[in-house]
């Protein structure tokens, strides 16, 4: 299973003839199918991660990890209204933060941005009380425009060697600080081998 370490890479083609290979073995596996939409996702192909993601759900309509991966696609479209109700059907199915982190996002990129706050509340709140990934509460910063904080988070993940670290040189929801030294100084640092 490299298919998440040649995906995060930005290894796209690689990943995808892997998780093909997943499927042929085990066609009905919601955690294969869901990754496969992923890698759609991740290499930026929005339409065909859509069709796989709507195909996970038609297996079962109850799995949060395809509803997560179908809101960040609905988002990268421009489609807010479906992503909100993919968010809030996976938040549904599996309260955890990565899931509210998401949601925190969209609301700031479709300008909602009292309920994008309310969530970074909600999650640096938690972040008192248990671990709660500094990558996320970025992730919502981010989507709010406000770079600074959103590097500091990003920082702050590097220094407890956050886990989903790993998605930082493909996620599109950094894209707007790609263009900053900051993330480049970051990327050399933490990011995947190249």
């Amino acid at each position: 299973m490299a298919w998440p370490l040649f995906s995060s890479s930005g290894r796209q083609e690689e990943a995808a003839a892997e998780v093909k290979r997943a499927l042929e073995i085990d066609p009905l596996s919601l955690i294969i199918n869901s990754s496969a939409g992923r890698i759609f996702y991740l290499a930026r192909q929005y339409d065909q991660a859509m069709e796989q993601l709507r195909k996970t759900l038609d297996m079962d309509p109850n799995f949060a990890r395809a509803h997560f991966f179908l809101g960040q696609v609905y988002q990268q479209k421009g489609m807010f209204e479906e992503d909100i109700a993919e968010f809030k059907k996976a938040h549904q199915l599996d309260v955890n933060q990565y899931i509210l982190a998401g949601l925190g996002n969209v609301f700031a990129v479709s300008g909602r941005r009292g309920e994008a706050k309310k969530i970074l509340d909600e999650l640096r709140e938690s972040s008192r009380q248990r671990y709660a990934s500094p990558y996320g509460i970025a992730v919502v910063y981010a989507g709010l425009g406000e770079k600074d904080q959103a590097f500091a988070w990003l920082e702050k993940a590097y220094k407890d060697r956050d886990e989903t670290l790993t998605g930082l040189k493909v996620d599109p929801k950094l894209d707007s600080l790609r263009s900053d030294p900051r993330f480049q100084h970051l990327l050399r640092r933490a990011g995947p081998p190249q």
